[in-house]
């Protein structure tokens, strides 16, 4: 997916040359999908992986089938999401 790039210190859009920057936004879309908590994005209400929820307590079974459908739906290909002690992988 092509789109505008995010900077990763920031936050904040990422400019080259003076103009925002375009590229590949597959690893930022995921992200958002895997750390945004539910009702942070207005648009869709039901979006977000919540991972911040799985540092206080036990992990949901069901949290690692939930998040790979979310990113599939946000065109992010993936086979299986993992959390190993708090390291979250997306596997292809």
């Amino acid at each position: 997916m092509k789109g505008i790039l995010i900077d990763i210190e920031s936050g904040d859009l990422l400019l080259e040359r003076g103009r925002v920057a375009i590229g590949d936004t597959e690893s930022q879309t995921a992200e958002a999908v895997v750390v945004t908590m539910r009702g942070e994005i207005k648009e869709h209400p039901l979006l977000g992986g919540e991972a911040r929820k799985l540092e206080g307590g036990t992990e949901d079974r069901m949290w690692s089938g939930e998040v790979r459908e979310m990113l599939r739906g946000c065109g992010v290909e993936c086979e299986r999401v993992v959390n190993d002690n708090g390291i979250i992988t997306i596997e292809r």
